[in-house]
């Protein structure tokens, strides 16, 4: 498995948001297998979409006004996808004391879940999957 760290420096407080997306390398490999690489550099492309999403969830969390646990999608816009559907990725994002009652939930290797526990998390994501949206 692979996993994505995170963090939002806010230069106001001197105060780091740090996060971690687990399961981010399925979210690649969904990408590859679903999308036209021919958009990749595009903002409206999953990859920016997660990031730009992230960025806000983080900011947020900073400012203590998000509540959490929260479900994300992005969504793929059909004119990218292979299968010629609108396809939507989910993330479900958690604070630390909520991903450590659940983390038996998750098939997570040895390495994430030491980063999850050792390292000061504000949150926590875990990739979901992919859906057809209709």
């Amino acid at each position: 498995m692979s996993y994505l760290e995170m963090k939002l420096r806010n230069e106001e407080n001197k105060t780091s948001t740090n996060g971690i997306c687990l399961n981010f390398g399925k979210f690649l490999a969904d990408l590859e297998f679903s999308t036209d690489t021919e958009y990749y550099k595009w903002d409206e492309y999953p990859i920016e979409r997660y990031h730009e999403k992230m960025s806000e969830v983080l900011e947020k969390i900073d400012h203590k006004k998000q509540k959490l646990p929260l479900l994300i999608s992005i969504s793929l816009d059909e004119e990218m996808a292979f299968l010629s559907s609108t396809l939507s990725y989910q993330f479900i994002i958690m604070d630390k004391p909520m991903f450590m009652r659940m983390e038996h939930e998750y098939e997570l290797d040895k390495e994430a879940l030491e980063i999850c526990r050792n390292e000061d998390m504000d949150c926590i994501a875990i990739y979901m999957g992919m859906s057809v949206c209709e």
